[in-house]
């Protein structure tokens, strides 16, 4: 299905890399339309109210100049058929891109992932309505882009689940039905994904980020985080974690905030147990990274790469779209791993 252009637009690269591996890609203008061109495409009836952490936002008429910041609420966006205006530099993902060229949609205008960089790109769009889903937004930030359209939050301070971002996105963009739709072909999706490994369902994990800087203590993702939820959601279950690990600080991401990970004393890796152990590292240290950790860690258990710039963001960014990649990407190497555990 084609999108139709909205009009011009001139494209920012973030002041950070793009986190997500795709150099060479051109940095273009794109729309943000029906996916079959028809004005009354989908099922809603406006104007609609979407209730969130800041409030009630009322979408008076179908939007039809969309951005977003943070991130899932892109992903939900081109996965419903619909090419937002713009987005942050870190949504130029490998799965988002794959839906993209899918629709044959040109690339968003995309800006930095700090807010306060990308507000003035954000408001020469000139959005009709702006998701935030995900974002670590106060409500000064929430008013200052309410200033340049109505502004859909997440559910709530956290990071909402990816069924709660679908429903958002569906219902103020008035294709709920749909929204319903992409959710139930998720969850098939998933099913199917682990019907051919016996091994995975069960299997204890622990999800453990490794930092370059030498000596750098480790993140440990907990209860309730992207990474956690996305592997239960594949039938995995969390290995219990080291006393103390509650008490720990919480660690901030760059670009993607606060992201349930707390800190973890590197001379404490010996505590991590888990059947599957999966290490989060930057793509161009993560074997070396794993050869120095491994001497601390139980020989028993298993290691799986997850390069921070794609599985890694993948199970952090976790979408409808991120699930499908994960699937057909990540799922096989974790089963592996679960059937070595067994052998």
């Amino acid at each position: 299905m084609r999108h139709e252009s909205a009009g011009e637009a001139h494209p920012m690269m973030s002041r950070r890399a793009v986190v997500l591996g795709m150099l060479g890609l051109p940095f273009l203008a794109a729309a943000c339309t029906s996916g079959d061109g028809d004005p009354e495409a989908g099922t809603g009836t406006f104007p609609v109210e979407v209730k969130h952490h800041f409030g009630v936002t009322t979408v008076s008429e179908r939007p039809a100049r969309i951005a977003t910041f943070g991130y899932a609420a892109a992903d939900v966006c081109i996965a419903l058929g619909i090419a937002p205006l713009g987005m942050p530099g870190s949504n130029a993902t490998p799965w988002y891109n794959l839906r993209r060229v899918a629709e044959e949609t040109l690339m968003p205008v995309l800006y930095p992932d700090d807010l306060e960089l990308a507000l003035p790109a954000i408001e020469d769009l000139e959005p009709d309505l702006i998701f935030t889903t995900g974002a670590d937004l106060t409500r000064e930030q929430y008013d200052r882009l309410s200033d340049i359209a109505p502004v859909v939050h997440g559910t709530s301070a956290g990071k909402p689940s990816w069924r709660e971002t679908v429903e958002q996105v569906a219902r103020a963009v008035g294709r709920s039905d749909e929204g319903a739709e992409l959710i139930r072909d998720t969850e098939q999706s998933i099913t199917a994904s682990v019907a051919d490994y016996p091994d995975l369902p069960g299997t204890t994990f622990l999800v453990v980020e490794a930092f370059a800087a030498a000596g750098a203590d480790l993140g440990v993702y907990v209860s309730g985080s992207g990474p956690v939820v996305t592997l239960e959601e594949f039938g995995m279950e969390p290995a219990p974690v080291p006393a103390g690990l509650e008490e720990s600080d919480e660690l901030v991401d760059e670009v993607f905030g606060a992201v349930g990970q707390v800190r973890w004393p590197r001379a404490r890796a010996e505590e991590l147990r888990a059947e599957v152990l999966v290490l989060v590292a930057e793509r161009r240290r993560t074997k070396e990274l794993a050869e120095d950790l491994a001497e601390d860690l139980d020989p028993a258990q298993q290691t799986v790469l997850a390069p921070k710039d794609e599985m890694g963001a993948a199970m952090i960014m976790v979408s409808p779209l991120s699930l499908e990649w994960l699937a057909r990407n990540f799922v096989p190497v974790l089963a592996e791993a679960a059937f070595d555990v067994r052998q």
